[in-house]
């Protein structure tokens, strides 16, 4: 008669191997887990990158088009960048590029119609004329909005990106603030694009007044 031996201590994990089993899988998820966050915020981030680059560029097209040409640039406000410089610009918000899109005229005089070309061209560029996309449509505060309002608070508020482009009388943008997706992009001319991961608020009028 075969003699069977037997192999009960060896038949499973014993509590203490599946308590560390179990916590090594915690840690794997957890690593894991983090790792796909910062790869999808580092993906909008990128979008929201890109999305402002093309606001710029826009504006910058409009600036040395020949409607601009005909169009006298209105620098009400002034810029003051971080080393103390300031200088006259012009300032495009969620205002005016809300009223391009949903096509409202009224209002619109010389002083202001560079204003709703750039943000005209910035829809275009975007291709976001319907709102399809980008819904700047329902944004229904005022001209200085967002300027120093809190990011996430402002989107909760209108449902759309936040928007703030100054510009100079060179045909240059000199700044900008973007925030779409959960991300804050930034542009200053001569520094280049950065994504603000720390920052909540947009400027505000110490920069920008």
């Amino acid at each position: 008669m075969k003699n069977w031996r037997n192999n009960s201590d060896n038949a499973g994990f014993t509590l203490v191997e599946l308590i560390i089993a179990i916590a090594i899988m915690a840690v794997l998820a957890g690593a894991i887990g983090l790792a796909v966050i910062r790869y999808i915020r580092k993906a909008r981030a990128s979008n929201a990158m890109e999305e402002l680059r093309t606001i710029v560029s826009a504006v910058e097209t409009g600036m040395v088009s020949s409607y601009a040409e005909d169009h006298e640039m209105n620098l009400d406000k002034t810029y003051t960048d971080d080393e103390g410089n300031a200088q006259r610009c012009g300032v495009l918000t969620n205002y005016m590029i809300s009223r391009a899109q949903n096509k409202s005229a009224n209002g619109i005089t010389d002083a202001n119609a560079l204003e709703y070309y750039f943000a005209q061209k910035v829809l275009e560029e975007l291709n976001a004329e319907n709102g399809s996309d980008y819904r700047f449509l329902n944004f229904t505060g005022d001209e200085d909005e967002p300027l120093g309002m809190n990011c996430d608070s402002f989107y909760g508020q209108f449902g759309c990106p936040g928007v703030i482009v100054v510009y100079g009388g060179e045909g240059k943008v000199l700044f900008a603030q973007y925030y779409n997706s959960g991300c804050l992009i930034q542009y200053e001319a001569g520094e280049g694009y950065t994504y603000l991961d720390d920052t909540t608020e947009f400027v505000g009028s110490t920069t920008i007044h």
